[in-house]
């Protein structure tokens, strides 16, 4: 059985839970000897061979993709659980050693990588290890190959630009690529919706960028471009809270220029998580609408109270 590949074993738990029986999803399409050796992991039909398969179970490709990705993240993710439970515990020292441990295994793939990333950058430990900092070259690497990032690439990035500074970034980089990321937000069906809700936080991200390192007029610019643009896709994943997101990035770039503006805009952002926390009573966005504030309060300097 090839531990890298999984398609069979989650196709058979998918078959099992839907009630169909072998011999009925085989049909005319491949015997039932083969479908057993497939659902083993021992062997791959061909592409055209599973979409057949897929469609003697009534599901969609799309379907099967959602599927598969919960299987795969409950079967892969030891080594990230791992982490997290030494970090509760306490013990960041051995998470670090454990990251650089991985990062020297000669067949570690993109997830794991950014896995490793992620701990790396959100614990702000040992950034500067040269196993890291060859970690962060070899993931930017692979990201500027690829045309159209798919979602392991996006996050990566996110976690890379959240904590970038000027010195890492040139703003011609940062505003080339938001140019480039909006075109890449699409509604058509479920699969692009959910690889645009990945954009759209990588978007939230550059234009945070831009406002706390002084590029102001590019900023706002590209803040009320983005808004624009989202006002043509409602369908979008989140579409509200990033909309807001936006105007609260907007607040504060007028905010940090002790302009009015920034008052009203930050006001209708308030206003808006204060409903959401009415609504909800989710800690979650009781913790945001607090954050949101700090940040604002720490920006204004234009003397006037904000009222929410």
């Amino acid at each position: 059985m090839n531990e890298k590949n999984m398609h069979g074993r989650v196709f058979k738990k998918l078959r099992e839970e839907r009630g169909y029986k072998s011999k009925d999803v085989a049909g005319d399409v491949i015997s039932t000897r083969t479908l057993t050796r497939f659902e083993a992991d021992e062997t791959s039909p061909p592409i055209t061979t599973f979409e057949k398969l897929l469609e003697n179970c009534g599901v969609l490709p799309l379907d099967y993709l959602a599927y598969y990705n919960d299987y795969i993240e409950i079967e892969n993710d030891d080594f990230f659980k791992k982490m997290i439970d030494y970090l509760d515990s306490g013990y960041s020292v051995k998470v670090i050693n454990e990251c650089k441990k991985e990062l020297k295994k000669k067949d570690i793939d993109l997830v794991r990588r950014i896995d490793i990333l992620v701990i790396v950058l959100n614990i702000g430990a040992d950034k500067n290890s040269e196993l890291f900092i060859e970690n962060k070259r070899i993931l930017m690497e692979k990201i500027h190959k690829v045309n159209k990032l798919g979602w392991n690439e996006l996050s990566a990035l996110n976690s890379i630009m959240n904590l970038a500074s000027r010195e890492d970034f040139t703003v011609e980089y940062i505003d080339r690529n938001i140019e480039v990321y909006l075109r890449n937000i699409s509604t058509i069906n479920y699969l692009s919706k959910y690889l645009s809700f990945g954009y759209c936080n990588l978007l939230l991200v550059l234009l945070a960028f831009l406002s706390r390192n002084g590029y102001y007029s590019i900023a706002e610019k590209r803040c009320k471009e983005v808004l624009n643009y989202l006002e043509k896709h409602p369908l979008l994943f989140n579409y509200e809270n990033f909309c807001f997101a936006v105007t609260g990035i907007l607040a504060m770039i007028y905010l940090r220029q002790n302009k009015i503006e920034g008052v009203e805009l930050a006001n209708k952002v308030l206003k808006y998580e204060n409903m959401l926390l009415e609504i909800t009573d989710d800690p979650y966005y009781k913790a945001l609408a607090y954050s949101r504030y700090k940040d604002f309060c720490k920006v204004n300097k234009t003397g006037i109270d904000f009222e929410f």
